[in-house]
């Protein structure tokens, strides 16, 4: 969903419990990061995925913005969840012109929404090697509410939306800006508050998109119900966890419990997967958000997916300048920079 070309863009991830903002300076010598900072969220900001309170957000992203000095306007954010559907779908063969005159009546044919309720976009993915007649097509559909919501408060914050993207694909923009890819498939999981993002890709692009309705919130409320702590406690006991220790008697079955019910649906998605494409089982995964620095959780994650896993570094190959910023402090933050860091990496002639 495009609205002009800008050259540099302020990555803006409105997360359920925080603000991330990024930005980024792309040159032919490679990308250097120029800011970077979060804003914390009351839990009352965003519930479920509604904004409750869009002068609030508004007003933190604002502050956020001014705290980093960044003076850019033009900004691109991402949408995920309820508010987007991602389908791969498979047409006659057609130029970009030609699908462009008939998107609109493909679409009506694959997403639940009503066309007129959505944005759409798409990109060609190429031909099928084994029907050369047809052709693979990404397929987006964002509910409008939902971007003019998003563009209201990045307006209320002194920002003009350039790009509206969706998350799945800022986690995949990452990626590429920071680790190899070969022939196998890569799972991306970014685990938000109250949303788990997955992105299985490869060179081609993107295999399996699928947003599902868990995240850390779950154990934060399930840790102030066991535990009998207020919210911000309960989340400081999350992430002290350590699955290999047996001193958080209270807290380590709650934490446990949530996290062997995520495996369970991250494991029906990757049979999904493999059933259609033996060939798309991911290889690896890699974890971003907040809740991916629970300790322990990336191995606690490869012993029950039985596949390497490791946590999502934005900037492993992102220059720094050390009198701006310190590795260290960065690398603490970095899972939970991974969508900002995507989004700002989006610049001219991007789709």
């Amino acid at each position: 969903m495009r609205f002009s070309k800008p050259t540099k863009l302020v990555g803006v991830d409105i997360g359920a419990q925080a603000i991330k903002v990024c930005q980024v300076d792309q040159t032919s010598g490679g990308i250097t990061l120029e800011h970077y900072g979060q804003a914390n969220l009351p839990p009352s900001a965003i519930q479920e995925g509604i904004f409750k309170d869009h002068q609030m957000i508004a007003g933190s992203l604002a502050g956020l913005l001014k705290h980093l000095g960044i003076t850019t306007k033009e900004a691109a954010f991402a949408i995920s969840g309820y508010s987007v559907i991602t389908k791969k779908i498979t047409l006659p063969l057609l130029t970009e012109k030609e699908l462009a005159q008939t998107i609109h009546m493909e679409a009506e044919q694959h997403i639940p929404f009503d066309v007129r309720e959505v944005n759409l976009d798409f990109q060609i993915l190429g031909p099928l090697k084994e029907e050369p007649d047809t052709m693979a097509v990404l397929l987006v559909a964002g509910k409008k509410d939902i971007l003019e919501i998003y563009q209201q408060i990045l307006h209320l914050a002194g920002l003009e939306v350039k790009i509206a993207d969706v998350a799945a694909f800022a986690l995949q923009n990452a990626y590429e800006a920071n680790y190899p890819l070969d022939g196998k498939p890569i799972a991306a999981m970014d685990l938000g508050s109250e949303l788990i993002t997955v992105n299985v890709f490869n060179r081609t692009g993107p295999l399996f998109i699928r947003d599902l309705p868990l995240g850390g919130r779950q154990i934060t409320e399930q840790i102030q119900n066991q535990a009998h702590l207020s919210f911000k406690e309960a989340e400081e006991a999350k992430l002290k966890w350590d699955p290999g220790a047996q001193s958080l008697e209270t807290v380590g079955p709650a934490v446990l419990q949530t996290l062997t019910s995520w495996v369970a649906e991250i494991k029906r998605a990757f049979d999904f997967l493999a059933a259609s494409d033996p060939d798309s089982r991911p290889a690896k995964v890699v974890l971003s958000g907040g809740s991916a620095l629970i300790p322990g959780l990336a191995a606690f994650f490869s012993r029950e997916l039985k596949l390497p896993v490791e946590l999502f570094n934005p900037f492993a190959r992102i220059k720094v300048n050390p009198d701006l910023f310190d590795r260290e402090d960065l690398g603490r933050v970095a899972p939970q920079a991974v969508t900002a860091l995507g989004l700002a990496l989006r610049r001219r002639g991007d789709r």
